[in-house]
C-alpha cells in the first residue's frame, strides 16, 4: 500500500456542548475536512464513485459500531 501522507486538518471545537452553534461549527469543520479527504483520495487515483461508496460504507460501519457501544451502556 502506498501512502500519500497528506494531512487533513480538523480544528477543535470552539463552542461548548451546550452552545447551539456547536452543531453548525461541527458541520462546517467536518465538511471542509471531508472535501479535503475526498480530494486526497481522488489525487491518489481513486475515482469518485469508488470514494463515495467506500466512505458511505465506512460511515455506516462506524455508526453501527457506535450504536452497539451505546446500547451496551
Amino acid at each position: 500500500m502506498v501512502s500519500t501522507r497528506q494531512t487533513v486538518r480538523i480544528s477543535k471545537p470552539q463552542h461548548s456542548m451546550s452552545d447551539s452553534y456547536r452543531t453548525v461549527e461541527r458541520e462546517e469543520v467536518l465538511a471542509v475536512a471531508f472535501r479535503d479527504f475526498v480530494q486526497v483520495a481522488l489525487a491518489a487515483g481513486w475515482n469518485e464513485p469508488e470514494v463515495a461508496l467506500s466512505l458511505a460504507d465506512i460511515a455506516d460501519d462506524y455508526v453501527m459500531a457506535l450504536a452497539g457501544r451505546v446500547a451496551e451502556k
